[in-house]
């Protein structure tokens, strides 16, 4: 009985959570979105921005090409 309970208990967790997720992403106002994305986590982020400075891969300056050695000491 106890690990049926705890599946239950889970998966109440996981629809508590989508739950919530759609409320949060369903309930906020525009005007909140919208200054978020101005100066919160997708600032510079625009769908016009042409600087090219932002939203491009970041490359690690490691040659796709040839060997390399992992160490894994």
């Amino acid at each position: 009985m106890g690990t049926a309970l705890m599946f239950v208990l889970g998966m109440g967790f996981v629809a508590l959570g989508a739950t919530v997720t759609y409320l949060l992403a369903s309930r906020i106002p525009q005007p909140v979105l919208q200054r978020a994305q101005e100066h919160g986590r997708f600032a510079g982020l625009k769908a016009d921005d042409r600087s090219g400075g932002t939203g491009k891969r970041a490359t690690s300056g490691v040659s796709k090409f040839g060997n390399q050695v992992i160490n894994a000491c």
